[in-house]
């Protein structure tokens, strides 16, 4: 089974397609950008996730139904 790794660099249109037309495809996470998306959490967490965080309208306020 062929695997698409998502590495926040490489990804194509036609993987996306051919992701939505076999679903059966394996997508995995490079752990690079596992590794990438945790510490950008980590920072938002740290920084804004707090009653002290300035309000930032969409962002720690939430948008619509959220």
């Amino acid at each position: 089974m062929q695997t698409i790794t998502i590495d926040g660099f490489n990804l194509t249109a036609q993987q996306v397609i051919s992701v939505a037309r076999a679903p059966y495809l394996k997508v995995a996470l490079a752990d690079s950008s596992r590794a990438a998306l945790k510490e950008s959490r980590d920072y938002i967490e740290s920084t804004w996730m707090h009653d002290e965080a300035p309000m930032m309208y969409s962002f720690n306020t939430g948008v619509g139904l959220l």
